[in-house]
């Protein structure tokens, strides 16, 4: 009896050996996240609130690669209200042409105001985007017949052809093509109605923006300051002169910034030309070169760069670039979902899901180190 209880037991173990591998493999080294070393501290939106006293404090969310709509907006609202509800408790569409669209909510939040304005900007871009419908995945046909042509494809590339490069990278190539300055003005519109309809020149600004969307919020920020508008030039100068959180997931300002370069007098191969700035520096040169506005009393914005090291389509934001007495940044690495064998994390939750991390998310609200009244 005892030799056959001990035989089904030792068959039993080696019958779970497969999963525990399969389980084992599965790994997520930034989860928690990890603060590069010399990384700057940062505070969190209910920090944010915290020093407003009283004044409300506006978020502009803005979307990257990918087709994204007015569900995206309001999860993200919820999202970091969640967020921020949690870990500092509070004291007792019509036929038109393609627009960016603003939702908007306004929240009790850590004892203060929180105005949320998310700009969803996809509608810009769709129409061209349904050009590659032909080259969607889908059933295969016979090619050789008559009739559409869905080629076999597997099923991992078709999910990645469908989806990282078909709907996202796609979003890249119209804005960095001919559409860019339509797209920027777009955008530039936005924002300064999203200012003017929320008048409060001192109130705290913080931005969240999501891969492309930080090259383009900080293109329109840019083409505000530079405006012979007066009234653009002026909201533009007042989102400059109230920013002092921003927080990137999925930066994509190395790649992008590779369009807008020549290869004539390029330096040295493996070398970093900072000769040339990309859409962040340009824009931190303008806000500093302001009308009465000096480096030195500037408000110093707080610059935090998400980044989970298996996400194809994003970069570290290289504190050296950015670097100033007006500007410090944060380097933070985070897993948005798990390894396998160490060898593929899903593509595309790897670069959509930041704010899905809790630990992140700990981070926007209450910054790093937490405060103390944060939980």
């Amino acid at each position: 009896m005892w030799h056959n209880l001990w035989h089904n037991l030792w068959h039993t173990r080696l019958s779970l050996l497969p999963a525990l591998a399969v389980l084992s493999a599965c790994a997520t080294p930034y989860r928690p996240t990890v603060v590069v070393h010399d990384s700057a501290t940062f505070p969190g939106i209910a920090s944010i609130v915290a020093q407003a006293s009283g004044r409300p404090v506006d978020v502009l969310l803005v979307h990257g690669m990918c087709t994204h709509d007015r569900g995206w907006a309001e999860r993200q609202i919820d999202r970091i209200t969640g967020i921020v509800e949690d870990h500092a408790p509070v004291p007792a569409i019509s036929a038109t042409p393609p627009r960016v669209q603003v939702v908007e909510r306004t929240r009790r939040l850590a004892g203060g105001t929180v105005r949320f304005h998310a700009l969803v900007w996809s509608p810009l871009t769709a129409g061209l985007k349904h050009q590659l419908d032909f080259d969607m995945t889908g059933k295969p046909t016979d090619c050789t017949a008559a009739g559409e042509c869905k080629p076999k494809r597997a099923s991992l590339n078709g999910y990645v052809k469908d989806n990282l490069l078909n709907d996202c990278l796609s979003d890249a190539v119209i804005y960095q093509g001919e559409s860019h300055v339509a797209i920027r003005d777009a955008m530039v519109r936005t924002i300064s109605q999203v200012l003017d309809n929320n008048p409060d020149s001192e109130a705290p600004l913080v931005v969240v923006a999501e891969s492309l969307g930080s090259k383009m919020l900080f293109d329109a920020l840019s083409a505000m300051l530079e405006s012979w508008q007066p009234e653009t030039r002026a909201l533009g100068q007042q989102a400059a002169r109230r920013l002092g959180l921003l927080f990137m997931a999925g930066n994509q300002l190395p790649i992008l910034g590779l369009a807008e370069q020549s290869t004539a007098g390029q330096p040295a191969m493996g070398t970093l030309d900072m000769r040339v700035p990309d859409a962040l520096q340009r824009f931190l040169d303008l806000r500093r070169r302001q009308p009465n506005r000096r480096a030195d009393t500037l408000q110093r914005l707080a610059v935090v760069a998400f980044t989970d090291p298996n996400d194809l389509l994003s970069y570290r934001l290289l504190p050296a670039r950015y670097m100033a007495p007006d500007v410090a940044v944060a380097d933070v690495l985070v897993s948005n979902d798990h390894s396998w064998l160490g060898v593929i994390e899903n593509p595309m939750t790897a670069h959509l899901d930041y704010l899905a991390s809790p630990d992140v998310a700990v981070m926007i609200a209450c910054g790093f180190p937490s405060v103390a009244f944060c939980r």
